[in-house]
């Protein structure tokens, strides 16, 4: 039989799944023999499982080898740490000499120019009065801006409008009374919606959205696209409604268009902070509202828009706070053993991001928690393969102790892992 290739993990699975005791242990010396140890190891305890009762002879001779290479890795670790200290010290030194060297050639110049000893120097008020530069006073967050008063700017004689949800997270999606609306084939008109639902107050200056949608433009020709755009914009939105004229869900005021005031508008993206600035808020209910806001983060936020400057930031803080509470949910039913539960939101953080160790971390104390020990050592080979593919690195420390814990037969309890995953943290943080 030929062994797996290093982080062929879909043959590894296989030949797990399908082959006797002596297969596995022959294929995970061979693995070991080639320098891939943790293909091995998960070989090694594949066979380990697999042993029957009168072969106890062969399950002592695995798990002294597993246990000596826990040791061994320790050691490995151990090395390693001492050659990083020892290479930020010597760098410490020669940058501390460098240092010693310019000021050594900064007293020699200052010796060359020092005058005669009998001459005084007066020192001047500019010498010593400290000038405070005015660039340095910043203005106030809202000074120089006023904002509108947006519900005494509109016609009070509008037609009620029903109201509209928008989703954001997933797909790009208006309903409107339950029924998906058709949005105009003007790709300027859906640009201008989803940017004017993701601002506050769902509101943008007329020169916003030239700059934004069309900058290398002349002023003139932009504005015409832009009254266009809206037009097309406007008229599938109002379809099915009758609006009088200057009104309907798009209004302009002072060259500011907005979502109409008098209309009701919701979406997915007010409802998620809402349950996530809740959750912050509270110990009792806190699990109740994440999930909540983790149950409506369906996809990235306005993936339509995925390459425009103007969303990354907020797609990316959305990203963080989605992550952060799958991590306290994960966390809690770990904690209270209700493991399924826990795979499934540590599952949710590796579909958001797919090199995150604390998923891979939480995965493989879920299945040692429930004696799955080799499906504990197969996430840390799959966690090892995608950040060496994706980011040219290897596992942290607090990743490679969970794994040398668990070839140890000595899992860490929660309390244990919360406690050492801290001491990690705290010294391999930049001082």
């Amino acid at each position: 039989m030929e062994p797996s290739l290093p982080f062929d993990q879909g043959t590894l699975t296989i030949v797990s799944e399908i082959s006797s005791p002596a297969i596995l242990l022959e294929s995970g010396i061979h693995c070991t023999r080639k320098g891939h140890y943790v293909e091995g190891m998960i070989y090694f305890t594949r066979a380990r499982e697999r042993l029957s009762a009168d072969q106890m002879d062969f399950a002592a001779a695995l798990d002294a080898f597993i246990q000596s290479h826990a040791r061994y890795l320790q050691a490995q670790e151990a090395l390693h740490t001492t050659s990083r200290h020892f290479v930020e010290a010597d760098t410490e030194q020669q940058t501390q000499l460098v240092a010693l060297e310019k000021l050594l050639l900064t007293l020699r110049e200052e010796a060359d120019r020092a005058p005669m000893p009998h001459t005084i120097v007066q020192p001047t008020k500019d010498s010593w009065e400290y000038q405070s530069p005015q660039s340095l006073q910043l203005p106030s967050a809202d000074s120089n801006f006023e904002q509108p008063s947006l519900l005494h700017s509109f016609p009070k004689d509008c037609d009620i409008l029903p109201a509209l949800y928008f989703t954001c997270f997933g797909r790009f999606e208006v309903r409107r009374l339950g029924q998906s609306i058709r949005l105009c084939s003007s790709r300027s008109g859906q640009s201008i919606l989803r940017y004017l639902v993701a601002q506050p107050g769902h509101r943008a200056t007329s020169d916003t959205l030239q700059t934004l949608l069309w900058p290398e433009e002349e002023p003139e020709a932009s504005q015409n696209k832009l009254h266009l755009a809206i037009s097309a914009l406007r008229r599938s939105l109002n379809h099915g409604c009758t609006c009088k004229s200057g009104c309907g869900y798009i209004v302009c005021k002072n060259q500011v268009y907005h979502l109409n005031p008098t209309a009701v508008v919701q979406t997915d993206l007010d409802e998620f902070l809402q349950c996530y600035q809740a959750g912050r808020r509270t110990n009792e209910e806190r699990i109740d509202f994440y999930e909540r806001a983790c149950r409506l983060y369906t996809g990235p936020f306005l993936p339509e828009d995925r390459y425009a400057d103007w969303s990354f930031l907020q797609r990316e803080q959305l990203s963080r706070a989605y992550l952060a509470m799958c991590r306290v949910l994960s966390d809690h039913y770990l904690k209270i053993k209700q493991y399924e539960d826990a795979s499934k939101w540590a599952t949710a953080i590796l579909q958001e991001n797919h090199c995150d160790e604390w998923a891979y971390r939480q995965l493989m104390l879920i299945y040692a928690a429930q004696g799955c020990r080799s499906e504990a050592l197969q996430q840390y080979q799959r966690c090892q393969f995608l950040l060496w593919e994706e980011l040219g690195v290897h596992p942290s420390p607090e990743t490679a102790h969970v794994f040398q814990s668990i070839l140890a037969h000595e899992p860490p309890s929660y309390q244990e892992y919360s406690e050492n995953t801290a001491k990690v943290q705290r010294r391999y943080s930049p001082s």
